[in-house]
């Protein structure tokens, strides 16, 4: 029960359906979830260990707000795992795998114009390189700071159409580097891939902030 709390909150918070600031308690999980109040707290504290859930000082347990300087130790941090998953997938996909990884850079101009179906296809290919990674220990990492980006989508470094135009060439490239077992291209590529998605979230929050 503890699980199934923790992974109903997350995909809340992941869906947009709580959004950062939104309060959230063991009493209103229970009841949501009609679960005892203790699995519950179990697994709000699991998200709060993870920095998805933080206490304000006024409101209590609420879904976590990213400040700039924990941003970018996050993008840091993905920057290093994203780069690793990039080169391990070009040593160890199976072909199957890398056909399908090519497949969906194809597909992915179609979605230039909706954001929402160009949000989750983005989620599709980079869940689709790590497993073609095959380390569950680097996708266990990596998971944890997809939830933290993601709980705010709002500023999401794909709202921007000039932003999808720019990320349509990066994944087929970066693709093209993992099918052609390219490790350093690879890891090169994701790394790029990475730092432009930093950059453009910022200036996305700085449009908003003026």
């Amino acid at each position: 029960m503890a699980q199934h709390a923790y992974e109903a909150v997350r995909d809340a918070i992941e869906h947009g359906k709580l959004a950062p600031g939104d309060r959230i308690s063991e009493y209103k999980t229970a009841d949501w979830l009609n679960i005892s109040r203790t699995p519950a707290r179990e697994g709000l504290l699991r998200l709060e260990s993870e920095g998805l859930l933080t206490h304000h000082p006024r409101r209590g347990l609420v879904v976590a707000s990213i400040d700039e300087e924990a941003l970018k130790e996050v993008f840091v941090a993905r920057e290093v795992l994203e780069r690793a998953l990039a080169g391990q997938a070009a040593r160890n996909a199976s072909g199957p795998e890398l056909d399908a990884l090519l497949r969906l850079t194809e597909e992915e101009p179609a979605f230039l114009e909706d954001r929402e179906k160009m949000f989750q296809h983005n989620k599709k290919f980079h869940a689709l390189i790590r497993k073609c990674a095959h380390n569950r220990y680097l996708m266990k990492f990596i998971g944890t700071l997809d939830d933290i980006v993601a709980a705010d989508r709002r500023d999401s470094s794909i709202v921007d159409v000039d932003r999808r135009r720019a990320v349509l060439g990066e994944h087929k490239a970066l693709a093209e580097a993992i099918a052609a077992r390219d490790i350093a291209g690879a890891e090169d590529k994701a790394s790029q891939h990475i730092r432009n998605a930093y950059e453009a979230r910022l200036k996305h929050k700085t449009r908003e902030a003026s």
